[in-house]
């Protein structure tokens, strides 16, 4: 009897201590707090005369955004033997910030904070190809499966979760689409931003919020998970890779080269926005999105 007691500690012990050790294993690997490893091991090992800092706006997680761009950087560092970095910013003003002051040499940026905030000083240099071959998106209004929210007009009294204040989905709603149908935000009960897409995707999901935007590339990525769109925004330039006036022309021009020449399955590794590649861009590509949003509600 004392032996199989005896057997049991032990065993509920050993269990306890898997259990411990696995949630610590967990935390480590989900903690989007913790330094980021730069680049591969490669890369790593290798004294770099030269090096180049790009900027991403922070629509995703920094774990998120690290796995999707980390690729590219050790793509590039390959290809040129320049050692390229990712600079990481809390908010998409920060990596404005960054680029203007030369600080970075690019940055992927987002096209509604680039049409909004360019100086006559930012350049838009490349912008990534869809599976269809054009290079634009669409923003989406997104529901659960079960909403009783089929059409724009059921949005009253409801509450909507959107993206950055910064990001094109994250004022298409208000600017645009509620003024389309004849509403005002004083229809709807609450609009809130959030930092990340992905983030107003889980508010929706866990019935926090009623609705919500977000790119059509994240919604897609939650298709069968409960989600369901309910309309789409008209097709808008694909987010800018942008330079400065202080862009140093030689990196840059190399940059253009070698991620214009990057093909599948290369790309395939990288992002889902850059899976297809990038096409050449021009300020003159986001004009149009500058007038859009002047003509809508302020």
């Amino acid at each position: 009897m004392k032996m199989k007691s005896r057997t049991s500690i032990i065993i509920i012990l050993g269990i306890s201590l898997f259990a411990a050790f696995y949630v610590l294993m967990f935390r480590y690997v989900t903690d989007i707090e913790k330094p980021f490893e730069q680049g591969n091991l490669k890369a790593r090992r290798t004294v770099y005369s030269d090096t180049a800092r790009i900027g991403v706006v922070s629509r995703f997680t920094p774990q998120k955004i690290y796995e999707g761009y980390q690729p590219i950087m050790d793509y590039l560092t390959e290809q040129t033997g320049i050692l390229f970095e990712l600079e990481l910013s809390a908010t998409y003003r920060e990596t404005l910030s960054a680029l203007k002051e030369g600080k970075t040499l690019a940055a992927f940026l987002g096209s509604y904070i680039f049409a909004e905030e360019n100086d006559g000083e930012l350049f838009a240099v490349l912008k990534p190809l869809a599976e269809n071959g054009k290079s634009y998106f669409r923003s989406v209004l997104i529901v659960k499966e079960q909403s009783p929210i089929f059409r724009v007009d059921d949005l009253r009294g409801k509450r909507v979760a959107l993206p950055s204040a910064e990001a094109f989905s994250g004022n298409w709603l208000q600017k645009i689409l509620l003024k389309k149908y004849g509403l005002s935000v004083s229809d709807l009960k609450e609009i809130k931003h959030f930092d990340f897409h992905n983030s107003v995707v889980r508010q929706v999901l866990m019935g926090n919020y009623d609705a919500g935007v977000v790119k059509d590339r994240v919604a897609k990525e939650y298709s069968g998970q409960g989600i369901r769109a309910v309309i789409y925004s008209e097709p808008v330039p694909g987010s800018p890779l942008v330079i400065s006036s202080k862009s140093d022309k030689r990196k840059v021009d190399t940059l253009i080269s070698v991620l214009l020449a990057a093909k599948s399955p290369i790309t395939k590794t990288w992002d889902k926005e850059f899976e297809y590649g990038f096409v050449r861009a021009s300020n003159s590509d986001y004009f149009a999105l500058r007038k859009l949003f002047d003509g809508g509600a302020k």
